[in-house]
């Protein structure tokens, strides 16, 4: 009956250690709309940089067949703000862009700021038509991290 005890109290403290330690963590901008999702996030201690957590985050194409982007763009106090070009956007090693993701490691580069960028516009092309999709960004909390 004692060893019973032990065990539930050594998990519950695993467990509200391991909610604390969530809790402390910064907040992360993820957003989804219907063909877009959008993660910006800390990128860690353990990354060589000027900056303490420099944020990095990527535009996930959420479609089967491969888009061709055409222009990324931030909403800032209402405003268009050109983030990306087409000339940009080109799908090869080097680019940003790798045909389903966008990879960002810039636009939030001291955290971002919610209240004056309130969405990234994404304008593409997919079977000869043109498509534009407009994702609010959202800041969470994060709760549960997992251990892996």
């Amino acid at each position: 009956m004692k060893k019973k005890k032990y065990f539930w109290l050594i998990i519950i403290v695993l467990l509200v250690s391991w909610i604390t330690y969530s809790l402390l963590q910064p907040a992360i901008v993820y957003s989804k709309g219907d063909y877009w999702k959008i993660v910006y996030k800390p990128r860690g201690s353990g990354v060589t940089d000027s900056a303490g957590n420099p944020w990095s985050g990527y535009i996930k194409w959420r479609g089967l067949k491969e888009p061709k982007v055409l222009q990324v763009d931030l909403i800032v106090d209402g405003e268009l703000v050109n983030l990306f070009e087409e000339r940009d956007l080109k799908k090869n090693k080097d680019a940003n862009f790798d045909g389903r993701t966008i990879f960002d490691p810039e636009t939030f580069y001291n955290g971002p700021d919610i209240s004056s960028i309130q969405a990234i516009k994404i304008a593409w092309e997919k079977d000869g038509e043109n498509y534009e999709e407009v994702v609010k960004l959202k800041m969470y909390k994060r709760i549960f991290i997992p251990f892996f």
